[in-house]
């Protein structure tokens, strides 16, 4: 291709991945293959703020290219005075080896670039795809812009990409000229844009921080990266410099901000304001807003005060000027990325640019400002709750004007934004002495909006404090505040699984208003407590309600209904129990806070149990949609609890453990009424996965989690769940000796084989391995008389056919159990069931095919213990069925042991011997020794207790969960 250009100077590492462009290299990559095609050339316009990647996109397109086999012509506009330097550039778009198909320059003026690159071209033969890379066009003059267009239409029939960049940030004269010129290519030759290179996605600039400090930026990182977000060069230089600063640390593989650093952690009750920000961040803001008019800083600064979101007329009223008069600097801030539309609002893109405009405001002015503010917005009829966020910064302690503002507010939000409201209401506690009306009132408000959160333990705290203080000789405020507030914590003391210390707060409540009309709130709460602690006058409370609906509250009937509803259910009325919680469903509506006794939770359970998983869902949907959950939300926990139990029944294992862990989440909502199914559920699948020790963990995180009393609606799943860990370590008659433990009020068999289709043949299964054929017989008559009653059910009838089948060793009654099962654990146990009678009677090849059939159902659902008992039964029918996968592992570590060797070990480190371990994997102590040695010989070790202390730290280590 003629002489070579001197090369430029060359990055000597090489280019990190481009991200967030998927979609401009796509098009590009689409443009190059119809170059190919049509074999006539395409304009391709890149417009991009400096700093944008517009340099790197085109990087990445010339190696995209030259990977497709095309011949790369590139340089940069250097402008008229300008010193050509090339060091800025990655290494893609520099000169390669003699005799590569690539052949980029750069010139110092940008007439001569465009010279030389026609020269090049009209060099190379006709017929070679060709793409043409020219950056920062912008820069050149009217003159070479025509020149460079006269060469397009030149070249127009040749095979050629031309890729064009250009500045947006610059002044308007280049652009039009720009523009101009560009304009006599349309309709000649095929012009189009590329897509704007808009700032990053989420998930495409955490990528980008990855790749420049090799650590995942955590979510607190990630929202101040976000503020500068306009260029990837902008967020490289923030990395950069907050890592020299010192301020960013990785912990455990996770870039976070290091602690004590501005903005590092949040105070949950500052009011309205947002995190301090970084130095190294804010000066970059800063520099940002710098660019923008006086006018416009001046309404952002005001904007600033007021909050964000704002309402515009706000801002209006602020700078006494027509909204007309806002448009520019609105306009100007949207388009700069300082603010974002938010419905009829306005808010400041990020927490961050928010914060730098607020600290920009002297204090002393901005005292000044929030009080004009807050005049401002008392004059609107909706405006109380914006005055109180601006009240709450300038009031003085004892200004009961202010204050009496400041809890109207707070009361306010309470429903609309609980979190604000809980920080505002104790922040005007703050400003009253202990003991005061308004401060106890303020304390309700507080303790109503915690409990929406689920900032339960602040709750009780604050409000027994208040209390504590107003019982004082020298305290005294009004009965009805006191009753009040003792009412709310006895609602956050329930949903925190403490029943008993609820229906005690409720029976103070009640002897402070000494006869009065009950408050809603109470009746609820003291109804679901005395149920759940086993008070029989629960159930009489709820008929009474309901005998007596126009005296209540919608809320108190929905309540009782739900009882009422429970105890039909633990009577064994299934359908009578269900219908109820239906039309419960119906009439209740949206409340503060969870409910604990809310029948969308209780049909959902109901409903899974019966195997109606079609509606479950339905309902599990619903209750998110109705409680208006959302990810910080304990509705958000609550449904994962109802979600968990339904993935468990149709045998999604890895479904069903995910959304239990989410229910028990300590980080974010919690509601602990509910934690006992997750618990449930953890155990279940430990279970099932061959993990009895995992389960055993589970169930003893339940003790002390109300489970003490029959009435609790998990008592009878916690009590099954114990007989089945009893029956994987001690065998069937270990779970019979606990099933048929007594206390002072026992969960009866009928409550039991409720709990699950295909609990009941499990349990004559029990019976008859430890030749106790009455149990068996009563367990059938139990199931049975549970159908009879319940026609309407066809779980139930499947289970009794299953139940009855298995007792009398019918094997085709047992075939028809397993058509009539929707539950995919009890289909699956039929054919076991079956190929056991089979194998009884001497027909092993019946047998083979029933076990076949069981193992792969047992497979399909992920029960490893299961798959484990069916897989030896046909060894010993000298069958074998290969179990594990072909994979490529390491030589070492963890990771090269087997699926098999990975059992053994847990096994061994949770305590087990080698015979226990066989026994839960149903192989030979023998195969048990030989898979230790595997592991001790992969592992580095050699001994039991070197293997427990390895598991242990292999556990603790947050890549291991």
């Amino acid at each position: 291709m003629g002489k070579s250009v001197p090369p430029v100077r060359i990055h000597a590492h090489p280019l990190r991945k481009v991200r967030g462009w998927e979609e401009h290299l796509e098009q590009i990559s689409t443009d190059l293959r119809r170059v190919v095609s049509d074999r006539r050339s395409r304009v391709l316009m890149v417009k991009a703020a400096p700093g944008g990647g517009k340099t790197r996109l085109l990087a990445e397109a010339a190696t995209v290219a030259d990977d497709m086999g095309f011949t790369i012509v590139g340089g940069v506009v250097a402008g008229p005075d300008a010193v050509p330097d090339m060091a800025h550039l990655p290494a893609a778009t520099q000169v390669r080896v003699a005799g590569s198909s690539t052949d980029r320059f750069s010139s110092p003026r940008a007439t001569s670039l465009v010279e030389a690159t026609g020269a090049r071209l009209r060099r190379a033969a006709n017929d070679v795809p060709t793409v043409v890379t020219l950056d920062d066009l912008h820069l050149a003059d009217f003159p070479t812009l025509m020149a460079l267009c006269d060469l397009i239409l030149a070249l127009k029939g040749r095979p050629i990409l031309w890729l064009l960049t250009f500045t947006s940030a610059t002044s308007a004269a280049p652009s039009e000229q720009a523009s101009m010129c560009l304009s006599r290519l349309r309709g000649r030759v095929a012009v189009e844009p590329i897509r704007r290179l808009s700032p990053l996605s989420n998930e495409a600039l955490e990528q980008l921080v990855t790749d420049h400090t090799g650590s995942v930026p955590d979510p607190t990182l990630l929202a101040l990266v976000e503020s500068l977000n306009d260029t990837p060069s902008a967020v490289i230089e923030l990395i950069r410099g907050l890592m020299e600063d010192g301020v960013i640390c990785t912990v455990e593989g996770t870039l976070r901000l290091t602690p004590g650093t501005p903005g590092s952690s949040r105070d949950v009750n500052a009011v309205h304001v947002p995190a301090p920000v970084p130095k190294r961040l804010s000066s970059m803001i800063e520099e940002n807003l710098l660019r923008l008019s006086d006018s416009t800083v001046k309404s952002l600064r005001l904007a600033a005060v007021l909050g964000s979101p704002f309402a515009p007329e706000e801002l209006s009223a602020m700078l006494d000027e027509s909204p007309a008069g806002l448009l520019t600097a609105v306009h100007e801030a949207v388009e700069r990325g300082v603010l974002v539309c938010c419905g009829q609002n306005l808010a400041f893109r990020t927490e961050s640019i928010w914060r730098v405009l607020l600290d920009s405001v002297p204090p002393p002015v901005r005292a000044l400002l929030r009080r004009q503010a807050a005049e401002t917005l008392l004059r609107r009829p909706d405006g109380a709750e914006r005055a109180a966020l601006q009240l709450v910064h300038v009031a003085r302690p004892g200004d009961a004007k202010d204050l009496d503002v400041i809890a109207e507010g707070a009361r306010r939000l309470v429903a609309t934004d609980p979190t604000i409201a809980a920080s505002l209401a104790i922040r005007g506690m703050e400003l009253l002495d202990p003991g005061q009306d308004q401060r106890v009132r303020l304390a309700h408000t507080a303790v109503k909006a915690l409990t929406k959160v689920g900032r339960l333990d602040e709750a009780v705290t604050l409000a027994r404090d208040e209390i504590e203080v107003a019982a004082a000789p020298t305290s005294v405020p009004p009965t009805r505040d006191i009753a009040a507030l003792q009412a709310s914590m006895s609602t956050a003391l329930l949903l925190r699984g403490d029943a008993s210390a609820a229906r005690q707060a409720t029976d103070d409540v009640l002897a402070r208003q000494a006869g009065g009309l009950p408050r809603a709130e109470v009746v609820i709460t003291r109804l679901a407590a005395s149920y759940l602690i086993g008070d029989s006058t629960a159930v009489e409370q709820a008929r009474t309600i309901l005998s007596r609906p126009d005296r209540r509250d919608r809320a108190v009937r929905v309540s009782a209904m739900t009882v009422h509803a429970l105890d039909r259910w633990r009577t064994g009325h299934v359908v009578d129990a269900v219908g109820i919680l239906r039309d419960a469903v119906a009439l209740n509506h949206v409340g503060e806070t969870v409910q604990v006794l809310d029948p969308c939770c209780f049909l959902a359970f109901a409903l899974v149990r019966i195997d109606e998983f079609g509606e479950a869902e339905e309902v599990v949907r619903g209750y998110g949609t109705t409680t208006a959950s959302t990810e910080s939300s304990p509705a958000t926990a609550v449904q994962a609890a109802l979600r968990a139990p339904l993935h468990l029944a149709q045998g999604q294992l890895n479904e069903a453990e995910q959304v239990a862990r989410v229910a028990l989440r300590q980080d974010g909502p919690y509601m602990p009424v509910f934690a006992p199914q997750a618990f449930l559920v953890l155990a279940h699948v430990a279970l099932r996965r061959g993990t009895p020790a995992q389960a055993a963990i589970h169930l003893k995180a339940l003790e002390g989690e109300g489970l003490q009393h029959s009435s609790s609606p998990w008592q009878a799943e916690y009590l099954l769940l114990q007989a089945q860990l009893a029956e994987v370590n001690d065998g069937p008659a270990a779970a019979l000796e606990v099933l048929t433990e007594t206390g002072a009020q026992p969960i009866t068999p009928r409550e039991i084989v409720l709990e699950d289709p295909a609990v009941a043949a499990w349990w004559v299964r029990c019976a008859l391995t430890a030749d106790q054929p009455e149990i068996a017989g009563g367990v059938v008559d139990t199931i049975e008389d549970l159908s009879k009653l319940n026609p309407g059910v066809p779980a139930l009838f499947a289970a009794a056919t299953h139940a009855r089948a298995l007792a009398e060793a019918d094997t085709d009654a047992l075939a028809e159990a397993g058509r009539l099962h929707r539950n995919p654990w009890a289909r699956a146990a039929t054919a076991e069931d079956r190929a056991r009678i089979f194998l009884f009677r001497g027909d092993h090849e019946s047998a083979i095919t029933e076990l076949d059939c069981a193992m792969n159902a047992y497979n399909q659902l992920g029960a490893e213990r299961e798959a484990a008992r069916v897989r030896a039964q046909l060894r010993g029918l000298g069958v074998w069925r290969r179990h594990w996968k072909q994979a490529k592992r390491p030589l070492s570590g963890w990771e090269s042991l087997t699926e098999t060797e990975r059992k053994v070990a847990k096994l061994v480190a949770n305590g087990l011997t080698n015979q226990q371990a066989a026994d839960h994997l149903f192989i030979s102590p023998h195969t048990v020794g030989f898979h230790l040695r595997q592991i001790y010989r992969k592992l580095g070790i050699r001994s039991r207790s070197a293997l427990i202390r390895y598991d242990a730290s292999r556990v603790s280590r947050p890549e291991a969960s």
